[in-house]
């Protein structure tokens, strides 16, 4: 539960609803919800958003609102989506409105005898939330509902932005057109378009319909693939261009969407031929429930000489609406001049964009359910050797999970990349208090403590890491330089001797011996007293070794002697930075034509 809020001598709950099956459980309070809300339009409907795992909520989660004592009877629900973003400062959450990219109307719904209390609880719990943009693209509400929500949002702590609906065309992108539909055919064209209009409707649909050479059909399962792909192939000969890269993906929104029509039983699809060639095509979103018919997407072959093939499919789909009992046709966002031939009327929708003042996500942390992206995408940031990045995305990650293992041995290992051996110090050691042999954070210790110049901490850190793993020659000719520097000559060549014994091949090793001999024979003192303790230890493991032989010197399968451990740290890397689950990215989505 999110946040509790009086009104009228309740209190209403809102809950954080995520995950399919959750979601799904809400369908009959959903519907019952979208039903008694006279604002609410299709894309708020549980089909559009949630029907099958391709809706235009598949990434999002809900909040929900219900008065307490009341069983489970919500009175409002608002779905959303959460994108994490990574900027120079690390990286912060957005919420969008769900399917605002890929949904002509976005918002909310709600009882309207609930508005007042239930959207101010819902104003509250976002703002209770971690995310520095809140992006309310094509918020489709009235004033009242837009001003009980947004009042929770102070001018102290938020600003708002108003993105600008207008786009080159001169097309404004927040107006609606709509038709209202009468209960007849007939009436509709005496009473709501012009006498020009109407008699080229009569005239057009009469010539297509007693015509041998054109034809109008429905799409249905067996043509759907077929007519989807004429559809967009169409859509993409005109607006191709323009769309530049995100073509793609405009495209691929549009199919998964038309698809997901589909199967929730809220597509029509008119196709217009001449002969066997398809000339023109509309997209058309039914609502049921609202008696509403939304046109979604249209094309046409532009090359096509003949009747205006636009103006005959909607007129045809129209009709077909009037006669199945539908009382207004929606031609969602932009003034298209052509819009006009048949609409009675105009809706408005506004954007809006609410931003912290401190630049920051609320709370100055990351959003939780965040978290398991952040640490893949800075692993990502490491292997692309953006250390700087990946030290701070893995210290957001710790400042909500402050015991996460592997997020600290990680931060550990990027912060000495990065020469901050007193960070990278700390973490190696808290994380030796749970698992006290762990042989790779020791070794990364003992390399961090060597560059702090902590010696007698490197000395006893390597003496810990052969203690559990004797056979690793790397760390006794380590050892040995580390002991040389505190004095202590003798355990020192018998960490030089081990290393040897274990790789006779060592030539760092047997040189260091070497001069070691010499500044034994030289008899150069050192302060051996104060480190005798740690030559005694490094002499006495050395004993074990030489007792033992090499051949049994410690376990063998520990990446052959740990000389693959960088190998194990980068194929961990590999696949935090590899994998697909957690956040998706945001779909360029379906733009206005």
């Amino acid at each position: 539960m999110l946040s509790v809020r009086k009104g009228r001598g309740a209190a209403m709950r809102v809950e954080l609803i995520d995950g399919r099956k959750a979601i799904a459980a809400l369908r009959p309070h959903w519907n019952a919800v979208y039903e008694a809300d006279p604002e609410a339009t299709y894309f708020l409907s549980y089909e559009w958003q949630f029907g099958t795992p391709e809706g235009a909520g598949r990434f999002g989660y809900v909040l929900a609102v219900r008065e307490p004592g009341s069983g489970p009877g919500y009175v409002a629900f608002l779905p959303l989506r959460r994108v994490t973003k990574h900027a120079e400062t690390g990286f912060y959450n957005e919420i969008y409105l769900s399917g605002c990219y890929s949904s002509d109307y976005a918002g909310l719904i709600c009882r309207p005898d609930h508005e007042e209390e239930a959207l101010s609880a819902l104003g509250a719990a976002v703002q209770r939330m971690n995310w520095r943009h809140f992006r309310l693209l094509n918020f489709a509400a009235s004033g009242r509902r837009a001003a009980i929500f947004l009042r929770q949002f102070s001018g102290s702590s938020f600003e708002i932005g108003r993105p600008d609906p207008v786009n080159p065309d001169g097309i404004d992108n927040s107006v609606c057109p709509y038709a209202a539909l009468p209960g007849d055919w007939d009436e509709f064209l005496a009473t709501s378009v012009s006498a020009n209009t109407r008699q080229k409707i009569r005239r057009f649909l009469r010539q297509v319909e007693g015509s041998q050479e054109f034809r109008i059909t429905h799409s249905g399962r067996e043509t759907l693939n077929r007519d989807i792909a004429i559809l967009l192939k169409m859509w993409a000969d005109k607006w191709g261009a323009r769309k530049g890269r995100r073509l793609g993906t405009i495209l691929e929104t549009y199919r998964r969407l038309l698809h997901h029509a589909f199967e929730t039983g809220t597509l029509f699809m008119p196709v217009f031929w001449h002969g066997d060639r398809p000339v023109s095509m509309l997209a058309i979103l039914v609502d049921r429930r609202k008696k509403a018919c939304h046109f979604y997407i249209g094309g046409r072959d532009e090359s096509f000489r003949g009747p205006p093939s636009g103006l005959i499919l909607h007129a045809h789909a129209i009709r077909y609406a009037i006669s199945s009992g539908f009382t207004r046709y929606d031609f969602l966002r932009g003034n298209e001049p052509y819009k006009y031939s048949f609409a009675t009327g105009e809706a408005r929708i506004t954007s809006l964009v609410l931003s912290t003042r401190s630049g920051e996500n609320l709370g100055g942390r990351l959003d939780p359910r965040c978290l398991d992206y952040v640490r893949r995408r800075s692993a990502a940031l490491y292997r692309e050797r953006s250390f700087s990045a990946a030290r701070r995305g893995f210290e957001q990650v710790l400042e909500v999970r402050p015991h996460d293992r592997g997020v600290l041995y990680l931060h550990g290992m990027v912060s000495a990349r990065l020469g901050d051996h007193a960070t990278a110090v700390r973490r190696f050691r808290s994380l030796l208090g749970h698992d006290p042999g762990g042989i790779r954070v020791l070794f990364r210790l003992g390399r961090s403590q060597i560059g702090l110049r902590d010696w007698a901490g490197a000395a006893d850190t390597h003496c810990r890491l052969l203690a559990h793993n004797p056979g690793f020659a790397t760390a006794w000719y380590r050892l040995g330089r580390i002991l040389l520097i505190l004095g202590q000559t003798d355990p020192a060549l018998a960490a030089f001797e081990a290393a040897l014994r274990l790789k006779p091949g060592h030539a760092a090793a047997r040189t260091a011996m070497a001069r070691t001999l010499l500044l034994r024979r030289k008899r150069v003192p050192g302060p051996a007293g104060r480190h005798a303790d740690v030559g005694r230890r490094a002499r006495i493991l050395a004993g074990r070794l030489a007792a033992a032989g090499a051949a049994q010197a410690g376990p063998r399968s520990f990446a052959a002697d740990l000389r693959n451990w960088q190998k194990t740290d980068s194929a961990l890397l590999t696949v935090l930075a590899a994998s697909r689950a957690g956040e998706a990215p945001l779909a360029g989505g379906p733009a206005r034509r």
